[in-house]
């Protein structure tokens, strides 16, 4: 199901903005893989707070909690909710929008994305103190944002637009800040984006539209030949790699509308996982259930589903 391609090594205005950004002026191009709806599993509803904005939540390591970005306080900033229920605490406190947060492999802090510096770059905030500022990451003329901390805690894998020119890039910066590295080149001003981890940190799965429409793809963490992991359709994308290695869970509209969907890290057994709609899915530590987004009266919810 692989093709295999050489190469070397942003706010929802709507839910059909979202799905056709990876897929304007791109027809499918092969035969569709077959829809593998799984059985109903149950889906339990985190939050219902439908005038507010929510997107991008993740579990802590140990699932004691999940970071989200919230516009609760008046503009985008991470938010945390204890799994377990109660209220929920907002972590940074900024003028500027404070979006896709992402935990340290240790739980004792996270990165996000912020234009707080006037241009969005990555930060860094430790939560082992509750003075602590948050800390730059990265510093340069592009856009960077959507980043995803390696399993040992050392690199920050994120897109950037400071290749150029029109496009996204996937690039890797120490997480306390240093030297980049380029990992992808785009393709006549195409994307790659919304980057994840293999568990065992040996390769990144990301969206890109370089196929005329959005898809899965996986490239070694050291660069190299890319690996496109699911077909060329309409829109797929924020990809998430299971704790097990085994499965990718990501967004797709192969059914029709923007659900939740899994597929072995292989490329096969392609499966829908939700039937009333998810956004941005991220696995629980214990493998058994996602996190995901759903849209409630204006605005989207946290939503878990238990995987079957």
């Amino acid at each position: 199901m692989m093709k295999r391609i050489h190469g070397k090594a942003a706010a929802i205005c709507a839910l059909t903005t979202l799905a056709m950004l990876g897929g304007c002026g791109g027809g499918s191009q092969e035969p569709l893989a077959p829809v593998n709806p799984a059985p109903p599993a149950p889906v339990k509803q985190l939050t219902a707070t439908d005038a507010i904005f929510e997107a991008n939540p993740i579990y802590a390591p140990d699932g004691s909690g999940i970071l989200f970005e919230s516009d609760a306080a008046g503009n985008r900033d991470i938010w945390y909710l204890p799994a377990a229920g109660g209220a929920a605490r907002q972590l940074t406190h900024n003028a500027g929008e404070d979006t896709a947060p992402y935990w340290l492999p240790d739980g004792r802090g996270f990165v996000f994305e912020s234009d707080r510096s006037g241009s969005k770059s990555i930060w860094r905030l430790d939560l082992s103190s509750p003075d602590t500022e948050a800390v730059r990451v990265t510093d340069d003329d592009g856009e960077d944002g959507s980043p995803a901390v390696s399993p040992d805690g050392t690199l920050v894998v994120y897109e950037s637009s400071r290749g150029g020119p029109q496009g996204l890039d996937l690039w890797m910066s120490p997480v306390g800040g240093g030297t980049p590295v380029r990992l992808t080149i785009s393709v006549d001003g195409s994307y790659d984006r919304s980057a994840d981890w293999s568990p065992d940190g040996q390769t990144v799965v990301f969206e890109s539209n370089r196929e005329n429409a959005s898809a899965l793809y996986t490239v070694s963490a050291k660069g190299g030949t890319l690996a496109r992991l699911t077909p060329i359709y309409g829109y797929e994308g924020h990809p998430a790699w299971s704790p097990d290695g085994a499965r990718v869970a990501y967004e797709s509209t192969l059914s029709g509308a923007m659900e939740v969907w899994c597929v072995d890290a292989d490329g096969g057994n392609a499966r829908q996982l939700t039937s009333a709609g998810g956004f941005w899915p991220r696995w629980n530590p214990d493998g058994r259930r996602l996190i995901y987004c759903n849209w409630g009266t204006i605005a989207p919810n946290l939503w878990e589903i238990t995987i079957q």
